[in-house]
């Protein structure tokens, strides 16, 4: 006889894989587009229903380039829209559109192919030159926003209840097959490992099929690294063999003494006799961290708690299937976070003093890890702080005493943290005569495009740079420059230069989603964790919130950029803090909006991602 939780948990579950498979799948449509460039800019198409208005959130992004032709992204639903906007370009520039396929499951497809359906387009602002044939119309540019109009007729089509109802079907069976494996604890004993593991699938997928250009700095990234495949020793600001390390705002990755370089570059090393090419290589630097993250969740039950915060986004996959720093600074916290919280780990055995302490080896290597957290990206030096606050919370709650025996104990831990940052950053300031600040300046001026040289008055530069210091409001950044949306959706999922996006209903389930189990859980915390579990909740939070402004205020008066990683390090926040309030949890409803969440990541990466970043060709046989 099965337990009413089972009912539960199914028709919940039912409403939830009925309810994304239609809103973000069967009701979204996908535009083909055919079109040349001759230059690397933002196409743009906006969309409206009759006396509707033109909005950024009515909008779809796809980044263009004189390399490619065909591209396929996701719009909305058709039902939705009656007219297009389409801006060609982002800047003064030449595209021809050869071919417009908007296709979407219960339409005919609208296609916009021939001389007759371009001679219907209505020329807006920004437009030069308009032109047309029956191979396309071209758009040249005079502005930075040239737009052409376009009125759209979707056609439904017949599409039989039959259809429909085994549709919905199948996805009720898979809701209550699911229930049946949570009410028989499977869903508890492997289901995270098994998660982690389609994760890792689609990782690989992503690391060895997509193409060497199509990732956010992945090229400067890769060419520092590559510098530690043969050198031990970090470089002097603007020697000759690394110039080609310079990105276009004449700054080196090799200078930011983040250890990653050093690690991937020996790592890539290793795969030398497999000759692969030196990108790829390096991503699978970053597969195997998170394999190894994986294979921790599947040997320890504890650990499984940490690593659940990665299974939640696609954008943190996607982190792990190109190279770059960030993927190796969260592993180092996730795996730091475990180490602090757990009472089964090292460190934790090293406090208490009891007769599973470990040894000197083992002491190094948590000594090791710890200083890692220094040799990280400075958006991660946040962690630092949330550990330290942590510490205090835990000495104040745990009943940890300072005593002399303590100190004694964790002292090899400490002076292996403090030597290896030590080390490591002071050959940096060697090899650079304790001159460096200077010479990253001069190297800025040396190596940087105009717009982005220091020397460069602030009317000539680039025109995201220092918007505060411009007379942009911080409203403005808010309401206008939509920092905080931008901030949201690539934390959840875009991809490549943010040009490889969902539709706009994927990024409001994704928030109703977040939304409901961030209220679920902190209401779990406030009513059953008491003062412990509630001050740590403030801790998280505020650590949290304080690298969110620090975010926004350097996207306001430095450089502005609004990219989610920059707010990685609440993922090991978070970890924490689950750990600590897991008990409180039990019994809520969280998992499923949670599990909501991992399916709909399953569907950004795969539908989204997968099918819209550029790829290279494979031919089996």
């Amino acid at each position: 006889m099965k337990s009413w939780r089972f009912y539960l948990y199914g028709i919940v579950l039912s409403f939830l894989f009925v309810g994304t498979y239609y809103h973000c799948i069967l009701n979204t449509a996908v535009v083909e587009l055919n079109v040349t460039s001759d230059t690397r800019t933002l196409f743009k198409i906006y969309y409206r229903q009759a006396g509707g208005h033109w909005s950024e959130k009515k909008s779809a992004v796809q980044l263009v380039t004189p390399a490619r032709k065909d591209y396929s992204f996701r719009l909305a639903d058709m039902r939705r829209i009656d007219e297009l906007r389409i801006d060609t370009a982002e800047k003064p520039s030449t595209v021809t559109v050869h071919s417009i396929v908007i296709r979407q499951a219960g339409f005919a497809p609208v296609v916009v192919d021939s001389g007759q359906q371009f001679a219907q387009i209505r020329i807006g602002t920004g437009v030069e030159k308009f032109s047309y044939s029956e191979t396309g119309f071209t758009v040249a540019a005079s502005s930075t926003d040239p737009n052409v109009f376009l009125s759209v007729k979707p056609f439904p089509e017949h599409r039989t209840a039959a259809a429909r109802i085994v549709e919905t079907v199948l996805l009720v069976m898979a809701a209550f097959a699911v229930a049946h494996l949570v009410e028989n604890g499977i869903v508890e004993s492997c289901a995270i490992p098994l998660a982690g593991l389609v994760v890792l699938t689609l990782i690989v997928a992503m690391a060895s099929i997509s193409k060497d250009s199509v990732h956010p700095d992945e090229s400067v990234h890769v060419a520092a690294a590559t510098y530690y495949t043969g050198k031990n020793m970090p470089p002097r600001v603007g020697a000759p063999e690394i110039a080609h390390t310079y990105s276009r705002y004449g700054v080196s990755r090799l200078h930011s003494r983040e250890i990653v370089y050093l690690a991937a570059g020996k790592f890539a090393r290793l795969l030398q006799p497999l000759q692969l090419p030196q990108y790829l290589a390096l991503r699978y630097f970053n597969v195997t961290l998170f394999a190894i993250l994986l294979a921790g969740a599947w040997q320890s039950g504890i650990f499984r708690v940490f690593f659940i915060p990665l299974l939640l986004s696609p954008q943190i996959w996607y982190l792990f299937s190109y190279f770059n720093s960030e993927a190796f600074a969260l592993t180092v916290i996730v795996a730091a976070g475990y180490q602090l919280a757990s009472e089964d780990s090292c460190w934790n055995h090293l406090l208490t003093g009891d007769g599973q302490r470990p040894g000197l080896g083992r002491c190094m290597g948590i000594g090791l890890l710890f200083g890692l957290l220094l040799l990280l990206k400075l958006n991660f030096y946040f962690f630092l702080v949330f550990i330290f606050c942590y510490l205090l919370w835990k000495i104040f709650f745990c009943r940890v005493g300072v005593t002399r025996q303590l100190l004694l104990r964790v002292l090899p831990v400490l002076v292996t943290a403090v030597m290896v940052a030590v080390v490591w950053c002071g050959m940096d300031s060697y090899v650079n005569d304790f001159s460096k600040k200077e010479k990253l300046l001069a190297a800025r001026e040396h190596y940087a495009e105009k717009m982005f040289k220091p020397s460069t008055p602030l009317g000539d530069k680039f025109a995201f740079l220092q918007m505060k210091q411009r007379g942009v409001s911080f409203a403005e950044m808010v309401h206008h420059a939509r920092w905080g949306e931008k901030i949201f959706r690539t934390s959840v999922g875009e991809f490549g230069y943010t040009s490889v996006a969902a539709s706009s209903g994927y990024y409001d389930l994704v928030r109703y989603l977040g939304l409901t189990l961030l209220v679920l859980a902190g209401a779990a915390v406030v009513m059953r964790g008491g003062f412990q579990g509630i001050s740590l909740l403030l801790i998280t939070l505020g650590c949290s919130l304080a690298l969110m402004a620090a975010s926004f205020y350097h996207a306001w008066t430095v450089d502005f950029q609004a990219q989610g990683r920059y707010l990685l390090p609440i993922v090991g926040m978070g970890a924490v803090l689950l750990y600590h309030t897991r008990p409180r949890l039990v019994g809520t409803l969280c998992w499923l909006p949670a599990s909501a969440l991992f399916f709909t990541s399953c569907y950004s990466f795969i539908f989204v991602a997968l099918a819209g970043i550029e790829k290279y060709s494979f031919a089996l046989g």
